[in-house]
């Protein structure tokens, strides 16, 4: 235990204390944040407000245009929270292929430690800097919806919040030293890392909502986990939000709209429930875990 600890440590400050490498991490989220304060936005918050106008008769323009904003608010946050959830983990992960490059994992297994203690300690210290970073820009967010006139989840979604937070960073934590397991070159990480960046965006019905996609692209994304993480985020961030931006309404206008903001995911002619999304993330956790074994026992006494 005493071993595990300490490299997990280790791993951690080996992140932290690398400026550039935090930068990168977040740098997904940083380019989110510009296109919806930008353009996105904007965008997003005029729909809601031309629904809200097209489908709720006469209303209070003024409140209607708060209640739009503060809805897509909390589903950009959703989607950072996703976003920090693959980009943190993967640039933590990738420690482990610097320590390849650099012959350090060969000399970490030929000490009187366990391999899988060493691996278990690469995800560890995904884990804990995905939610440390998770939870700080959580933080962050709700202090600048609530300043900007929005109002704070109950606690219930708070704790469901931290949850959905806890399992999307330990999933993606699993996924991501699956491939570190076929990279040993930092610049090939490097490489990787600007590609899963750029892409995490679209995965996850974040830069354009499910809507906007072709239903070719929309159906293979339905069966990427990211997209799964994201809706589960979406659903409990929004659900307020929602309620007060869609009162009065009738019933169908609210569901239409989370089917098309990826709010809710539709698979074949049933909407995902979270319980189904939920299993369907563990267990490509799973898969990811099974696969990793197998490939280490297949390597043997080979680092990779």
């Amino acid at each position: 235990m005493k071993k595990f600890v300490s490299l997990t440590k280790r791993n951690c400050l080996i992140f932290l204390r690398d400026r550039a490498a935090v930068f990168f991490s977040l740098l997904a989220m940083f380019i989110v944040l510009m296109l919806m304060g930008v353009f996105l936005g904007n965008m997003n918050e005029e729909n809601v407000v031309n629904l809200l106008k097209e489908y709720g008769g006469v209303r209070d323009a003024a409140v209607d245009k708060a209640h739009a904003r503060e809805l897509v608010q909390y589903w950009t946050l959703a989607g950072i929270l996703v976003v920090n959830a693959v980009t943190v983990t993967l640039s933590v992960i990738g420690s482990r292929v610097t320590d390849v490059s650099e012959g350090r994992l060969a000399s970490f297994c030929s000490a009187p430690v366990n391999r899988s203690v060493i691996a278990l300690s690469y995800v560890a210290s995904a884990v804990l800097i995905g939610i440390f970073m998770c939870a700080l820009t959580f933080a962050a967010a709700l202090c600048y919806i609530t300043a900007t006139g929005g109002e704070l989840p109950g606690a219930e979604a708070l704790l469901k919040i931290c949850l959905l937070i806890v399992l999307n960073v330990c999933i993606f934590s699993v996924i991501m030293y699956l491939l570190a397991l076929f990279v040993t070159s930092s610049s090939a990480w490097s490489g990787m890392g600007t590609v899963v960046g750029t892409l995490v965006g679209f995965v996850g019905a974040i830069y354009l909502p499910m809507g906007y996609l072709p239903d070719g692209v929309a159906a293979v994304l339905k069966y990427i986990p990211i997209l799964h993480g994201a809706s589960l985020l979406r659903e409990v961030c929004c659900d307020s939000a929602l309620a007060r931006t869609f009162e009065g309404l009738p019933a169908q206008v609210p569901l239409e709209y989370k089917e098309y903001m990826g709010i809710q995911v539709k698979m074949g002619e049933h909407l995902a429930s979270p319980k189904f999304q939920v299993l369907f993330l563990a267990g490509c956790g799973i898969l990811a875990f099974i696969i990793i074994v197998a490939v280490q026992k297949a390597r043997g006494s080979k680092v990779y």
